[in-house]
């Protein structure tokens, strides 16, 4: 299977485990060695601190913080380590930040607005794991943007891009 990172992978009704139950999933990375991403449309009442909102980002805890954002210009400037300014672009209009990039956003001045999000926690699967669930129904792909990640509410965003076709069941 190609590599999926750039992808939503959008819940389907079917899916009930309520960490993914209506989630849309940002697949930061995917290979022979498993996938993992953030979930996009979680924001949490307790930002940690963070001068800013943050999203759960999934089930897995992590140390650090992961940060997304849509400034092309931040990624060239950004102290990446091992990683190519390349690697940063994760789909058309999304990148994945550092500190540099967090206090940028953190720093802005009246009347400037930011494309960011910041998630504590992520999402794995370990090898073969995702396309079983993919193959079972449990999730749909979809192209992922920069537009849908920052500018499509994150409380609409599921609702956007669920799979149509059967409704789920009435609860009358």
């Amino acid at each position: 299977m190609p590599t999926l990172t750039g992808s939503f992978l959008v819940a389907r009704p079917v899916l009930t485990d309520p960490n993914f139950r209506q989630a849309v999933v940002l697949l930061l990375g995917h290979g022979d060695g498993g996938a993992y991403g953030v979930i996009v449309n979680r924001p949490v009442a307790d930002s940690a601190g963070l001068p800013v909102p943050v999203f759960e980002g999934g089930p897995c805890s992590s140390p650090g913080l992961v940060m997304l954002h849509g400034h092309p210009e931040w990624a060239e400037s950004s102290d990446v380590g091992e990683l190519s300014k390349d690697d940063l672009g994760v789909a058309p209009g999304v990148y994945v930040g550092d500190t540099s990039c967090l206090k940028r956003a953190t720093g802005a001045s009246a009347g400037e607005t930011f494309r960011f999000r910041v998630f504590r926690g992520y999402a794995g699967w370990g090898p073969g794991q995702l396309e079983q669930e993919i193959a079972a129904g449990a999730w749909a792909l979809v192209p992922a943007s920069g537009e849908l990640v920052f500018d499509v509410p994150p409380d609409e965003l599921w609702v956007q891009l669920r799979p149509r076709g059967i409704p789920e069941p009435s609860e009358n």
